[in-house]
């Protein structure tokens, strides 16, 4: 059983039930990843998040810096009401390893999302996410970040899924093209408490083709 096909067809829709209330409730003021931006000093002109729910952070970042924001999330409840509130944004209903056709962006956000997506789909994904970064952008990632190791976890409200837990910049951190810019790790609910299955991270890493054209150290005498 594909986790995807399962939050396409009904989990999306039922996820975004439950936590619409709170979502909508939701700024900038205490979102990590904003905090992070802003500390880094990023202007970005065009920006992508993938997990996007309604888009209620692309709509507070167009507004904040101007910018063109693009979301998909699998949930067509959740896009169907992003559209109807925020009529500035780009949303479509799609799962992060087929991304729409749109022109490169200079920053995409994974908005919490990466641990629910199925292991085997997670090349597919970075390559494809890579595909859309330019050259210089940032890739953001909002995740579980447990202190070593992978895992899963049994999910909660559906049998046969799970909650897949791991170091999720190092799809992108191990290539010499990205250099990582920012991480901060906390707990889920944004305490300082550490317990270990509740960790998450904000990591911001720059794209940059520079890095691989790194000449020879070990030239010949």
């Amino acid at each position: 059983m594909h986790q995807k096909n399962v939050f396409m067809a009904q989990e999306g829709n039922e996820w975004y039930k439950r936590n619409k209330t709170a979502i909508l409730e939701k700024s900038l003021a205490s979102d990590p990843i904003f905090k992070a931006l802003k500390y880094l000093g990023s202007k970005p002109a065009r920006i992508l998040e993938i997990g996007c729910a309604n888009g209620w952070r692309l709509a507070q970042l167009a507004e904040y810096y101007g910018a063109r924001c693009y979301g998909v999330d699998p949930s067509a409840s959740a896009i169907q009401d992003g559209l109807s509130r925020y009529p500035g944004l780009q949303l479509t209903v799609g799962t992060a390893d087929s991304l729409p056709e749109i022109d490169q962006v200079d920053l995409i956000i994974f908005g919490f999302c990466l641990y629910l997506c199925d292991p085997q789909d997670l090349f597919r994904i970075a390559a494809g996410s890579d595909a859309l970064l330019a050259d210089r952008g940032l890739m953001t990632i909002l995740d579980f970040n447990p202190p070593a190791g992978h895992y899963r976890n049994d999910y909660q409200h559906h049998a046969n899924l799970f909650s897949y837990k791991m170091n999720y910049g190092e799809l992108f951190g191990w290539h010499p093209g990205y250099h990582r810019l920012f991480e901060h790790v906390q707990h889920h609910d944004g305490s300082a408490e550490l317990e270990p299955d509740a960790l998450i991270s904000v990591q911001i890493l720059r794209k940059d083709v520079r890095l691989l054209a790194a000449q020879n150290p070990y030239p010949k005498g």
